[in-house]
């Protein structure tokens, strides 16, 4: 009941309220043509997905059927596993038909995978570089040469990326390149040698050109590791910058001496003589800082001194952040760590680089003013720093292997550091023929009579274990006694102990490839008219003396002949006795003797029989 009462009441009340009318109005319609459909749209085509697409017969493609242009669009693709497995099918390719792609795809190719390089994955850079190496392998360098500064953008772009990862990967970059044109980097080395600076080091201030080493701090790699990859790698493109300049004086200088045939029939003279090509050096025995450097102008030359001074100095800064300190005055073979005597290999093998490039501009500009400078500058740092610890041997561990667990404990030996202080003894030495004094004369000689103790002792305990470093010991000994021997002869230091020790070991050691690497540099000292002194050195005449054994052997050497005959006329007195005990055995073996090299063996046989012109008077044609 109440709730039917209550309806009623609000019906009352709606009724009740006043209702508003509106005016009424027409129905509109749409303007005439405006009901018709617009077919006047534009379409795009439809894209066929990639494995329905037919490939021509002729096109060389993909294990996924993929052709050049098609994988060089993917390299650029905003996935990462895309670009990864275009590189995969370009080095597939590569590896199959390089040949055939390389002529017409090269710039697209270079541009494509060289620009990879500066990708944020790691797979991907990796990949990119071996998909590089084998488009430069079989290009030349004529081919190579209107693109590579492509190459040389990307990898100064990789050098200085503030990505470390990238960073470091960029060695891997510049190994690519060092090993497949490195003729052509070292002609671009101005634009990559400054990045080896900022991978190691940074400006202390913007305004001046000093430099303070940098820690890799967000690295995987130690920052003694990192410096040694970075300078291993700048080694590598001073030793092909060195060997574009050795070529290009091959080029220049024309020391061959080839058979000619002339036609006179038009010519009023015949040339029987080429041009001479000696230079007149002057030599300073003792102090080499009173003489007027005055380098040349050019600016290969000023920018090489710049780069070599900042170079120096950030060498032997790392080398002073891991060296050991020595306790007590006594010299003794200083102790270093793995790492530390890795760097210091790759230290004095840049530093031998570098005195080799001095030399070669010494050699183009007839002066001798640039060594003297790198020796005025570098010296004294290097005997303070790397010489005055001399020599160096490294600790090794390795663990017994044995029965009973006590004897697992890590055993420690000292391993002789046998190519860093041999470069050590080469550099040393090298510096010295500038000038051998720097100020007090006794302290000067301190340091050279332990390099050449050093010497030889390593001469006369050579081991068939030590034949790795067998060249630089040739390399030090040459600088010692066809460079350096009149200033260490002036300066009262004799050389006739080395001299005795490679007589000795060239003729009783049972290493071959010893003795003849020391019978070149004795028959080199023969013919060295400016050795007076080590010709005066008893060891010498005695080696002289004991020539004549190298005719009876079974073999024997067109130059070693020649070599004799020209000792038989300048030092006679003392091979004239030996000659005269030997007559019959040297006349009879010149019968069978087996002569290597030769053009002529008859004239080769009657040169060993005119060794004796000064018995009987008889020459023979």
């Amino acid at each position: 009941m109440g709730k039917g009462h209550r309806h009623q009441k609000n019906l009352k009340s709606e009724k009740a309220k006043v209702k508003l009318k509106t005016k009424t109005t027409k129905t509109k319609h749409l303007p005439k043509g405006l009901n018709v459909t617009d077919t006047s749209f534009k379409v795009k085509k439809i894209l066929i997905r990639d494995q329905l697409k037919t490939q021509n017969e002729t096109d060389i493609v993909s294990r996924r059927n993929l052709n050049i242009k098609e994988l060089i669009t993917r390299l650029h693709h905003y996935n990462s596993s895309v670009r990864l497995e275009a590189v995969k099918g370009l080095k597939d390719i590569l590896s199959h038909h390089s040949s055939k792609i390389l002529s017409s795809q090269l710039h697209s190719l270079l541009q494509s995978i060289a620009a990879l390089s500066l990708d944020k994955e790691k797979s991907v850079r990796r990949d990119s570089l071996k998909a590089l190496n084998l488009i430069l392998k079989p290009v030349s360098n004529d081919q190579l040469e209107p693109f590579f500064d492509i190459l040389i953008s990307y990898l100064s772009c990789a050098m200085t990326h503030i990505d470390p990862n990238i960073k470091e990967d960029s060695l891997l970059f510049l190994d690519v390149l060092a090993e497949n044109c490195g003729v052509l980097l070292a002609r671009s080395s101005q634009k990559v040698l400054p990045n080896f600076m900022d991978m190691i080091s940074k400006l202390r201030t913007e305004s001046r050109l000093e430099r303070q080493l940098t820690t890799t701090l967000n690295s995987k790699q130690t920052s003694i590791r990192w410096r040694i990859n970075v300078l291993s790698r700048l080694g590598n493109i001073l030793t092909s910058m060195i060997s574009v300049n050795k070529c290009q004086q091959r080029q220049n200088n024309d020391f061959t001496y080839k058979s000619e045939e002339i036609n006179v029939t038009n010519l009023t003279h015949v040339p029987l003589f080429r041009q001479n090509y000696l230079r007149i050096h002057q030599l300073n025995l003792t102090r080499g800082q009173e003489m007027n450097i005055q380098v040349g102008n050019g600016s290969d030359l000023e920018e090489m001194k710049k780069f070599t001074k900042v170079l120096m100095l950030l060498m032997i800064e790392s080398w002073i952040e891991v060296a050991p300190k020595q306790n007590g005055t006594a010299q003794s073979n200083l102790v270093i760590t793995n790492e530390a005597s890795s760097l210091l290999n790759t230290i004095m093998k840049i530093m031998e680089l570098l005195i080799e490039y001095v030399d070669i501009f010494e050699v183009e500009l007839g002066k001798n003013t640039i060594g003297v400078w790198f020796n005025n500058n570098f010296r004294n740092m290097f005997e303070k720093s790397i010489l005055e610890n001399f020599p160096y041997c490294e600790t090794k561990t390795f663990t017994k292997l044995k029965k009973r667990q006590d004897d697992f404990t890590p055993v420690y030996i000292n391993a002789k550091c046998l190519e860093q202080n041999l470069a050590i003894c080469h550099v040393y030495v090298w510096l010295s023929s500038k000038n051998f004094t720097n100020g007090n004369t006794h302290s000067a000689k301190d340091p050279a009579l332990r390099v050449l103790q050093y010497m030889i002792e390593r001469l006369e305990d050579w081991s068939s274990g030590d034949n790795f470093a067998l060249l630089q010991l040739i390399r030090s000994v040459k600088c010692l006694l066809l460079r350096a021997s009149k200033v260490w002869y002036h300066n009262k230091i004799n050389l006739g102990s080395i001299l005795r020790a490679m007589v000795n070991v060239q003729s009783k050691h049972a290493k071959k490839e010893l003795r003849s690497q020391l019978f070149e540099v004795l028959t080199r000292i023969i013919l060295d008219h400016d050795a007076t002194e080590l010709h005066s050195e008893v060891a010498f005449k005695e080696f002289i003396a004991s020539l004549p054994n190298f005719l009876l052997k079974h073999s024997i050497h067109e130059d070693t002949l020649k070599m004799l005959n020209r000792v038989v006329l300048q030092y006679r007195k003392w091979i004239e006795n030996s000659l005269r005990d030997k007559h019959e055995e040297i006349i009879e073996n010149a019968k069978k003797i087996e002569i290597i090299g030769s053009d002529d063996e008859k004239r080769s046989r009657l040169s060993i029989c005119n060794l004796f012109y000064f018995i009987d008077g008889q020459v023979y044609y």
